[in-house]
């Protein structure tokens, strides 16, 4: 049982270790991957106690246990869960939401949007487009397509009568499918010249204009030892950029990163959006293919004009992420309603730090 208790200390503390290092802004995967299992972390946590405490009983039968085990064991518990839960209990219902609900619902305007990473290699191309056409987006956000995926999904493509493409065969390919007009447009590539992302201009049925930005930054990953800092500075600039831009703006997209990092929250209180999941669920869109490691990677985030009608993840589509649906609608007179995060004296710097340490990697 001294083993066993041994055993446990010794993961408390690694659990320990490694969800403090995300407090730094090291852009290293190991360090940047601390940031995503939350949950799983936190659950891991609490059968580690249990554990500690049955075997701590059974230890005393025989033997009395040094009382600065179960002040260490105490500790560590709760570091980690205090840690923890302040970055995922904002997104829990027992929280407040951010956004508010629709209040008389008017479909002129409404903006039913999907956001689908559809994998690259993924080729359930039938089962994608009847989940799609059933969820009956006006607008489409679709990552990860290439030529291949292009021609694949042409039936859906026109029941569209505006889209901006950028098939690619490198994983970040993209496409944003509109019934509403797309005023105006332009793919961008902010940080690396093969990542685009999408800034356009689309109109609704009762005349207001949306900017919509569709992303899909790179990922902090140790098959290509990638760090944050491309994600992190690309996140950052589309912050800054929508930084006192007073007009109704959604951005949306895989953006490799979860709700609670760092990263994300300084991109929120830089840019003033809000995040509809607030309050609501976690709403986990990777990974499809393992229910017991999802992280809610697939993100929409809108200017303070918006209330919120819907939101749901669809269902599994082939790909490693799940489709997430939000219907939106313009409201602006309920600005005063709803409270983006607030904004840090050093957030500007920091701002700063990240982006020239993105784009100097480029």
């Amino acid at each position: 049982m001294f083993v066993l208790a041994l055993i446990t200390v010794v993961l408390l503390s690694v659990i320990a270790i490694g969800s403090l290092l995300t407090i730094s802004n090291d852009p290293h995967w190991f360090i940047r991957g601390w940031d995503f299992p939350h949950v799983q972390l936190v659950a891991i946590t609490v059968v580690l106690a249990v554990i500690y405490l049955v075997a701590a009983k059974m230890w005393f039968s025989t033997n009395a246990l040094h009382p600065g085990w179960h002040w260490t064991v105490g500790s560590l518990v709760t570091v980690i869960l205090g840690w923890l839960a302040y970055g995922i209990m904002p997104y829990t219902p027992i929280m407040p939401v951010q956004t508010m609900p629709a209040a008389d619902w008017n479909d002129d305007r409404k903006l039913r949007l999907v956001v689908s990473n559809v994998e690259m290699e993924n080729t359930e191309y039938e089962l994608w487009m009847k989940t799609i056409a059933e969820a009956d987006p006006d607008i489409a956000i679709i990552l990860e397509v290439d030529e291949r995926w292009m021609s694949a999904i042409e039936p859906l493509r026109k029941k569209y009568d505006h889209e901006i493409a950028c098939p690619q065969d490198n994983w970040y390919g993209m496409l944003l499918l509109s019934r509403f007009p797309i005023l105006d447009h332009e793919i961008r590539f902010r940080v690396c010249d093969d990542v685009p992302s999408i800034d356009a201009v689309v109109q609704l049925p009762s005349g207001d204009s949306v900017r919509m930005l569709a992303v899909h930054p790179r990922p902090p990953e140790p098959i290509r030892d990638n760090d944050s800092k491309a994600r992190d500075a690309e996140l950052t600039l589309y912050g800054r950029d929508l930084e006192g831009f007073d007009q109704p703006a959604i951005i949306g997209g895989d953006l490799n990163d979860v709700a609670w990092s760092s990263t994300t929250r300084l991109f929120l209180r830089l840019s003033k959006m809000l995040d509809p999941r607030r309050g609501r669920g976690f709403f986990n869109s990777f990974n499809a293919n393992h229910w017991w490691m999802r992280f809610p990677l697939d993100h929409v985030f809108h200017s303070q004009h918006f209330t919120l009608r819907r939101i749901e993840r669809l269902g599994y589509v082939g790909s490693d992420h799940f489709p997430m649906l939000l219907e939106l609608q313009c409201e602006p007179a309920r600005k005063h309603e709803q409270e983006p995060l607030e904004e840090r004296d050093t957030d500007k710097q920091e701002a700063s730090e990240l982006i020239t340490r993105g784009l100097a990697e480029s």
